[in-house]
């Protein structure tokens, strides 16, 4: 073998020299078969709860109840507090100790109020009027 054999073994001209393989893009699942980019990722969505406080009074009163939705008047039962007890034994220091002592226990604006949903019974609340 000449020399020139040799180099021309090992330089071939440029026409008979096949084309490299073009360079290689990695794999994007967004954009198979697409020419557009890719979706944004989704944004973490924020939940807001509203708390709805209600101050009772002695009275029913008009609300939407947190339980059951429905737009109600609760239902008030009313009980013996503080102030009730306190009344019973002002009555027994002054003399009232014949019975008259247990009229604050009749007397629904001396007793303390609990409102209840007159739909699904749920506990909503209460009004003190001692404590």
């Amino acid at each position: 073998m000449s020399s020139d054999d040799y180099k021309n073994s090992i330089y071939p001209d440029a026409n008979t020299m096949p084309n490299p393989p073009p360079p290689q893009q990695p794999h994007n699942p967004y954009q198979a078969n697409m020419g557009s980019p890719p979706p944004p990722p989704p944004q973490p969505s924020t939940v807001v709860y509203v708390a709805d406080t209600a101050i009772f009074g002695p009275r029913s009163a008009a609300m939407t109840c947190p339980h059951c939705h429905q737009h109600i008047h609760t239902q008030v039962n009313y009980t013996s507090g503080v102030l009730t007890w306190l009344i019973c034994g002002g009555c027994l220091l002054f003399g009232c100790w014949l019975g008259c002592c247990l009229i604050p226990f009749c007397v629904d604006d001396c007793k303390d109020a609990e409102h209840f949903c007159p739909n699904c019974k749920a506990y909503l609340g209460q009004y003190k009027r001692i404590g």
